[in-house]
Formats: C-alpha cells, sequence, structure tokens
C-alpha cells in the first residue's frame, strides 16, 4: 500500500472513530476512477505523481473533505484542484512573477488544500513531492511538509491532541463534528 493510502486511511479512522458526522460527510465511495484522473492530468497539462495518483482514487477524487485539513481547509478532489489550479494559473499569466525561480504560481503545483476563496491552502510540487504553502498575496513556502502522506500524518498528529485532551489543542471535536481553532 502507498504510504498517502496508509496514512489517509489513519486520518479517516480517526475522523469516524471521535468525529462521525464530519466522517459521514466526506468519506463517501469512490466518485472518480483513474481514467477521470488522467482526463485533469491532460487538461492541466500535468502529471500526478503516483504518491497523488494513489491518493486520490482512495479517497474519491472527486470530492472536496470540507473542514477537514487544519485551519477549516479543505482537502480537494479533482475538480476543486481543476479550478484553484486554474485560477493560480490566470493570475500568474495575467500579472506574471519578476522573477521566475519563485513565482506565485508555477504550473508544476497541484493545489491539495485550500479554503473557500482558493486563497490560502497547500500545493504538492509535482517535481519533487513536496508540500508548500500559498497566501492571498504572500511568497509561497516550499516543503511544508515532505510529502502528501506527511501532510496527512501531520493532520492525524493535531487530530491525536484532540482526542487525547491535550492542551492547548488544535481543535476540537462538536456534536460529532471536527472544528479546528
Amino acid at each position: 500500500m502507498d504510504e498517502a493510502q496508509r496514512a489517509w486511511r489513519r486520518l479517516a479512522g480517526w475522523l469516524e472513530a471521535h468525529a462521525p458526522v464530519t466522517a459521514a460527510s466526506v468519506l463517501g465511495p469512490a466518485a472518480a476512477a483513474a481514467a477521470d484522473i488522467s482526463a485533469t492530468e491532460d487538461r492541466l497539462g500535468v502529471a500526478f505523481p503516483a504518491e497523488l495518483r494513489a491518493w486520490l482514487l482512495e479517497s474519491g477524487a472527486g470530492e472536496v473533505t470540507e473542514g477537514v485539513a487544519p485551519g477549516n481547509r479543505d482537502f480537494l478532489g479533482l475538480v476543486a484542484m481543476e479550478r484553484t489550479y486554474a485560477f493560480k494559473m490566470e493570475i500568474e499569466r495575467d500579472d506574471p512573477s519578476d522573477d521566475p525561480e519563485f513565482p506565485f504560481w508555477h504550473e508544476q503545483w497541484i493545489p491539495v488544500v485550500s479554503d473557500e476563496d482558493s486563497c490560502y491552502g497547500k500545493f504538492l510540487d509535482a517535481r519533487s513531492g513536496r508540500i508548500g504553502s500559498f497566501g492571498d498575496g504572500d511568497a509561497p513556502s516550499f516543503e511544508v511538509h515532505a510529502s502528501l502522506a506527511g501532510l496527512f500524518d501531520d493532520t492525524v498528529a493535531l487530530m491525536e491532541q484532540i482526542s487525547a485532551g491535550a492542551s492547548p489543542t488544535a481543535g476540537h471535536v462538536e456534536d460529532g463534528r471536527l472544528v479546528w481553532d
């Protein structure tokens, strides 16, 4: 089993055990197939790393996991990835970055976490497999997580702090819902 799949299953297991309402709303059956992933890759012009493909197949690929990522952000499904990618690339095309080594958005960055407005989130660099972050008006940060599996593992570690009642925690569960503080 791929590391991203293993880490995602751990995350999903925590949700099912501790935040069942959130789990029920985001952990549905797979809605997309390998052909859907390939079609998205073709439209974006980016080959997805094996780890990303494995996670998309494991998680359902087509759906957004609302509020599951820290900061009440979403892990993105294919449709949201494509929409966020297009939005970021449009900004880069309309107002190109002064330094091509440090662009606002790079064509090889695949958004994997975002807020509702696509202003803040995380991207997977398809060249390295590392996770970086983006913010509205901020320069991107690189190597925030070593991999997609690392992002999921770090998220689960925060979730485990919540269930252990650690003080201070990053969030809480309210009426079966995960709420990040």
